[in-house]
């Protein structure tokens, strides 16, 4: 993988006199490393001359999991996806659902269909979006518009258009276009902030890889968008532009259904695209589809998640104890996760590793293994979220510790997580079309982000600290209890 460039000041950059703005363009499934090629052969000179050559690209991390919307998030919050309450694109409300076929059905929730619209609703109650605190600006094709007036929501009709088409088709490239001229026409409006979703990346990655020359066409389309809205003004002024993705991607070789492996276990289980099931042992939901989340005996229902020693101990009606290391056993998956009181245990074939907060200073987390070093950590022991995020950086799983911790705050996370290996995804029959690139995982290629601005600063950071970096640029009051914190992880 190329390492990010060195920081460097711009000898031609100056600080323009004027009111205080700020352009997030989200590069849905850009790659750091992909995109750092592309720049240093010169494919991005838009890029380079608006972004680039002011400030730079950070070493960055998204949340678990690492799959499009949900990695959204962060940074429209701050907050994780646990603290959001939404743990997935696809999930079940174990509080609420009864097994009920059309009755319940609003209780298992999918983001890839007509259920998209409804992250804006499903959010923990009382979190406010970047939109509440900000009056004026512009959106462009984002499926989340929690705070955001009718009108400030652009391109939604072409993005449900051709979204939908493309899907099938692969043809994004049509979408970003749209995307592009409409960024072109609020350019000069001197909006606060504007905020515009580029979708191709992402899309095009599914249908190849991610270094497939259809995919550098995307990246080379949007550098051609950002050169039309720089050249109309939308970089003037006291302006900061960042240009962020929320996750990576890697090429997929092999698919291990889960729901399918559940059913082999003789577990009858419950799964997309079909949304009932009689008397399931498990449901298993998908996300980006590098992890999933499974529900064990989902019709309860019940109000707390099953931890792994009452698993194991065969205490789960209709579900054998054997189940989480039957998981585990199986060719492409990395790990699965359990709770266990307030911490987490992973299983891998090798033996598990416990994470734990400390209960002086949740901030703190003890990684203790067990048989094997799960999480390619290097070494147990007790350290900050934010040091334990420096130390895993480039190691098997960035910042595992503390993103195994947030999604298990919520309480709409399954009793037990699965995390896919490099080089496979965890569905396979209903998955239309194929995917040959995926993410949602915990490995590298899927958490390692992008993070370009035009003004240099210091890191690693992660998605969620966009959120509140924004806020402080614009003068805005920063919310209390989110997850990101600008001042511990980057300064300029």
């Amino acid at each position: 993988m190329l390492r990010p460039a060195p920081m460097h000041i711009s000898s031609a950059y100056t600080k323009p006199p004027g009111e205080r703005r700020a352009t997030l363009l989200l590069l849905d499934g850009a790659r750091e490393d992909v995109f750092l090629r592309l720049a240093a052969d010169g494919d991005l000179p838009n890029i380079s001359r608006y972004v680039l050559d002011p400030g730079g690209v950070v070493p960055a991390t998204t949340v678990f999991p690492s799959t499009t919307g949900v990695a959204y998030l962060p940074f429209l919050t701050g907050c994780y996806p646990g603290t959001c309450n939404v743990p997935g694109i696809r999930w079940l409300d174990r509080r609420r659902y009864k097994g009920r076929w059309w009755a319940d059905r609003e209780h298992v929730r999918s983001y890839c269909g007509y259920q998209a619209d409804r992250i804006n609703g499903d959010l923990r109650s009382g979190l406010e979006s970047l939109f509440d605190r900000i009056a004026d600006v512009a959106v462009l094709a984002s499926p989340f518009t929690r705070g955001l007036g009718r009108t400030a929501n652009r391109v939604r009709v072409a993005r449900a258009l051709l979204g939908s088409a493309a899907h099938y088709t692969g043809n994004y490239g049509s979408l970003d276009r749209a995307v592009g001229r409409e960024l072109a026409r609020v350019a000069a409006r001197r909006h606060a902030l504007v905020f515009a979703v580029f979708p191709a990346v992402d899309g095009v990655t599914h249908f190849h890889d991610p270094w497939h020359p259809a995919v550098l066409a995307t990246y080379r389309q949007f550098d051609g968008i950002v050169g039309e809205y720089g050249a109309r003004g939308g970089f003037d002024g006291d302006h900061l532009a960042l240009i962020v993705s929320d996750h990576g991607a890697s090429a997929v070789k092999r698919h291990t259904d889960i729901a399918v492996e559940m059913e082999k276990l003789g577990l009858p289980t419950l799964c997309h695209p079909v949304m009932w099931r009689r008397d399931p042992a498990a449901a298993v939901m998908v996300s980006g589809n590098g992890s999933a989340q499974i529900y064990l005996d989902p019709a309860g229902p019940r109000a707390d998640r099953v931890p792994l020693s009452a698993i194991e101990s065969g205490a789960v009606p209709g579900v054998r104890k054997d189940v989480v290391s039957q998981l585990a056993a199986l060719d492409g998956v990395a790990f699965v996760a359990a709770s266990e009181g307030a911490g987490v245990v992973v299983v891998g074939e090798g033996g598990r590793a416990h994470l734990h907060p400390e209960p002086s200073d949740p901030a703190r987390i003890t990684y203790r293994t067990d048989g094997a070093d799960i999480l390619d950590l290097g070494e147990g022991g007790s350290r900050g979220e934010r040091e334990w995020l420096v130390a895993s950086l480039d190691r098997r799983y960035p910042d595992a510790p503390a993103q195994l911790l947030q999604l298990f705050r919520s309480d709409r996370a399954g009793d037990l997580l699965v995390a896919a290996e490099l080089g496979c995804d965890l569905r396979d029959g209903w998955e239309k079309p194929e995917h040959r690139s995926g993410h949602g995982s915990l490995i590298g290629d899927h958490m390692r982000c992008l993070f370009a601005a035009n003004r240099p600063f210091a890191g690693p950071i992660r998605t969620v600290d966009v959120f509140p970096l924004l806020l402080q640029h614009l003068g805005c009051e920063v919310p209390p209890g989110i997850d990101g914190t600008w001042e511990a992880s980057a300064t300029s």
